[in-house]
């Protein structure tokens, strides 16, 4: 009953957010760095030696793995997972150019995702982590009774999944953030860590879940971190869910390599 209760205002942005409606998006507070932010943090209560799920995309059989909503292609190239968006000019269209890549498997509440990232430019482009997706009333993210998604932003974040989400890479925007949705709620920012990365270097990014306790690492460096009260906000998302890898438009390009999800040790 506790989610049916944020069903009422994801509603009410969803339709502010209609073809028919400009896209305004009010001031928001942002709040200050998590007091772990920029300390190494390597969580103890990770099970490493039976992941869940794990690949190396050395093998184009990987792909069957995931599921590609929006963007241009989804493909296999020299061993690394590559996502790729037609920019469409100075000014991406909404509806075809972003992309959100689904894991098409389930995913335990509480775990430590793993994986190396490099975008083509990094003083250009937005990258996003979906986590404990699922639709409000508990459906799987793929049900057929769940609305089509294309990409557009307001589909993931307003509409009818639950799910929390880390910019973790935003160009010259300067911060990661951490937002919870249905809503689209900004609950914790940080600094980003991949902009002053070398051009060539892949990062490796770990997301670590343990109910409320979310930090999101680069290179073990605490990028952004938040502690859900499970009240600001409505009930923290202990829920199986799924994980999704989102790029805007502008990212064009980036390459994901040795991609791991490990449960937590009872």
């Amino acid at each position: 009953m506790k989610r049916l209760m944020h069903l009422p205002a994801c509603l009410f942005i969803v339709a502010a957010l209609a073809p028919s409606a400009p896209f305004v998006v009010a001031a928001e507070k942002e709040p200050p760095p998590h007091p772990a932010v920029g300390q190494r943090f390597m969580p103890t209560d990770v099970d490493w030696s039976h992941p869940v799920y794990a690949t190396t995309f050395d093998n184009a059989a990987a792909l069957g793995d995931w599921k590609l909503e929006g963007g241009k292609t989804m493909r296999i190239v020299n061993g690394r997972l590559v996502l790729e968006s037609d920019p469409g000019g100075e000014k991406p269209s909404p509806k075809d150019n972003h992309l959100v890549c689904w894991l098409t498997k389930e995913m335990p509440a509480d775990f430590l995702l793993e994986f190396k990232v490099r975008p083509q430019d990094r003083k250009n482009g937005l990258n996003i982590i979906f986590f404990n997706a699922r639709g409000l009333h508990g459906e799987s993210i793929f049900d057929p009774a769940l609305k089509p998604r294309s990409g557009l932003f307001a589909q993931y974040h307003s509409g009818d999944l639950n799910n929390y989400h880390i910019s973790y890479w935003a160009g010259d925007r300067g911060t990661a953030n951490v937002r919870k949705n249905c809503g689209f709620h900004l609950v914790a920012t940080g600094k980003d860590l991949v902009v002053p990365a070398p051009a060539e270097a892949f990062q490796t990014i770990r997301l670590y879940k343990h109910g409320g306790t979310i930090r999101l690492m680069v290179d073990d460096v605490i990028e952004v971190a938040f502690d859900d009260d499970g009240k600001t906000h409505g009930p923290v998302w202990t829920h199986a869910g799924w994980i999704g890898l989102r790029q805007m438009a502008h990212t064009v390009r980036c390459e994901y390599d040795d991609l791991k999800v490990f449960p937590l040790k009872p």
